[in-house]
Parts: C-alpha cells; sequence; structure tokens
C-alpha cells in the first residue's frame, strides 16, 4: 500500500458542546504502515470548559484530571506539528472535525483546512455489519481496541481500520478507498452532512408523578423542560426533583412549556445564545409572546433550594428580556 498515508484522530468531549475538547490523539501513517501514535489530554477552551457526568462516565476524564494540563489552544501547535500537513481520518469524522473546528473559534485560533475522511463511512462501503460504531467494526476486522474512548486507542484503531480496508481492496489511496466497494443506503454520517448533535445515547427516561403541592415554590405547577447535561444531576433526577416540587418534566419545547433549563456550563438568559433545537424553538416561541423563563444551571438549583428571589414564571411579566 504505498503511497497511502495519513493521520488518524480522535477527540474526546468533556460535555455535549463539541468544542470541548478535553482529549486527543493521534496515529500517523506513511506509505501503508503504521507509525506512532500520540495522545493529549488538555483543559477544554473557557467559553465551554464544564464537564458532564455522562462524558466523564464514557470517558473516564474529568475537571481533575485536566486542571493541570494546558489549556486546548496551549495543546495545538503540538497536534498541528504531528498531523503535518497529512491528511485526516477520524471514525464519524464528522463529529471530530466539528469538534476541532468549534473548539479552535473558542480559542481564537485559525481553524485547519485539513481534509477528512470518514472510517466509519468507508466501513459501510466495504462490510455488511449490523452496526459501524467502531468496537463493532474492529472486531469484524480482528482489530485489538484496546480501549474505547480512549483518543490514542480509537485513533489507532480508526487507522488501522483504513489499512486493513485498503488491504482488501487492493487500493493504496484515501480516494481510491472512499469510492470503491458497495453504496450502502444508512442514516449516519456521510461527508458535507452535519450529524446529529446527540453524539452519546441518552438513558431512557421515566416520567415521575408530580408530587409538589406547595403553590408558592417557583416550579410549582410549570412545564419544565431540559436541554444540555447539569454537572449536578442526570436529567432523570432533574427531572424527579422537579416533578417532587409540583413541575411536569417535558422532553421537548411546545406552547405548554413555561421554563427551560440549560446545562452545559450555559449562563444567563437569552436562548439564542444556545445552539440547540430546544433552545431555538424557545427562543421563536418568545418571539410570539409566549412566557418561557431560561434558567442557567445556577438559577435553577436556587429554585430548588429555594434560595432565589425571582418570582416564579408564571407570575413574570412580558418584559423585554424574556421575550
Amino acid at each position: 500500500m504505498a503511497g497511502l498515508s495519513f493521520a488518524a484522530i480522535d477527540v474526546e468531549t468533556a460535555n455535549s458542546a463539541r468544542g470541548s475538547i478535553c482529549a486527543v490523539g493521534v496515529t500517523v501513517v506513511r506509505e501503508g504502515v503504521r507509525l506512532e501514535t500520540h495522545s493529549w489530554l488538555c483543559r477544554p477552551p473557557a467559553a465551554v470548559d464544564f464537564f458532564a457526568r455522562r462524558n466523564v462516565r464514557i470517558h473516564g476524564i474529568s475537571s481533575a484530571a485536566v486542571a493541570d494540563e494546558p489549556g486546548f489552544a496551549q495543546r495545538w501547535p503540538e497536534i498541528r506539528s504531528v498531523v503535518a500537513g497529512l491528511p485526516l481520518v477520524a471514525h464519524n469524522a464528522g463529529f471530530d472535525s466539528g469538534a476541532i473546528r468549534e473548539a479552535c473559534t473558542h480559542s481564537g485560533i485559525e481553524v485547519p483546512a485539513w481534509e477528512f475522511s470518514c472510517s466509519l463511512y468507508i466501513s459501510r462501503r466495504h462490510l455488511d455489519l449490523e452496526s459501524y460504531r467502531l468496537p463493532n467494526v474492529a472486531d469484524a476486522l480482528g482489530i485489538e481496541l484496546i480501549a474505547h474512548h480512549n483518543a490514542a486507542a480509537d485513533a489507532a484503531a480508526a487507522a488501522d481500520i483504513v489499512l486493513a480496508l485498503a488491504a482488501r481492496a487492493g487500493v493504496n489511496s484515501l480516494a481510491e478507498l472512499e469510492q470503491s466497494g458497495v453504496d450502502r443506503p444508512y442514516r449516519a454520517y456521510r461527508p458535507n452532512r452535519r450529524p446529529r448533535r446527540s453524539f452519546f445515547p441518552r438513558e431512557e427516561l421515566i416520567a415521575p408523578e408530580v408530587t409538589g403541592s406547595d403553590p408558592t415554590h417557583p416550579l410549582y405547577n410549570q412545564t419544565v423542560v431540559f436541554t444540555g447535561e447539569l454537572a449536578s444531576l442526570t436529567r432523570q433526577e432533574a427531572w424527579n426533583v422537579i416533578a417532587s416540587h409540583g413541575a411536569t418534566p417535558a422532553k421537548n419545547v411546545t406552547r405548554r412549556t413555561t421554563c427551560l433549563v440549560v446545562g452545559d456550563g450555559f449562563t444567563g438568559q437569552d436562548p439564542t445564545a444556545f445552539t440547540t433545537t430546544k433552545a431555538r424553538r424557545a427562543a421563536e416561541l418568545r418571539t410570539r409572546g409566549q412566557r418561557i423563563e431560561i434558567l442557567d444551571e445556577q438559577r435553577f438549583l436556587a429554585y430548588l433550594d429555594r434560595t432565589a428571589t425571582a418570582q416564579p414564571a408564571a407570575a413574570l411579566v412580558a418584559a423585554p428580556d424574556y421575550i
């Protein structure tokens, strides 16, 4: 496979904001030979420097683990020097390329004009599997994946997948590998198509019984929707606690919604500053006159502790900053 040279990359994020990179792994392949693998821990960019419980459970990296590490912007020159102009490969490249783009933007540094190939997309063209997740593809090809969601291990596995599929197809370039095989129908990543935001699967939520009976509580009789991850509570725990205060949890923002709680370290009361479908829908409904209170995590916890000075959402007047 002379001529097949690339760098396989994997990033891990601290929360559901794709720019919250806390780990990067890069494996270098030159002339069809896998060479060294590099890995870095870093503090996410300041705007998204928040570790969600779900992400920590998945990759095991916490805020304490990166407390003494350089920030993403300080790590970035070393990462770029390892890639050194090679074409990039990632498994679900839409996620990794988007994460790098957003992390660079948050950090105020130039976004690299890197070419990305997707080993997930390539695997779909060359393998007939039930699932094309990295562990499944690696297993199908007899590739050792040492620790899934370890950035270095995932980068090495993505490199080995491309090398194995290129050998099977008898090609020696990424372009040939992407064009060969069978174009199977699928719903996941295609080049130039934005992937779904929900990269990590959520647990199935169970609607709790609404038991709170104190009409003076700020959340009483409210319909509350959550978006983003909370540092203090899982989504199910948040649903349970608001129900104990008389609020009804809901999955989506609708005309019945009276309160949107925004996690991922968001601060403020402007839903347009948070890029999720729920936040956009809340902003749209508020422009039509619907009263939807926006709570960041700190204000939400204050409501739970009943130390907040704000009035319940139902008592708010239609002031300009709430419409």
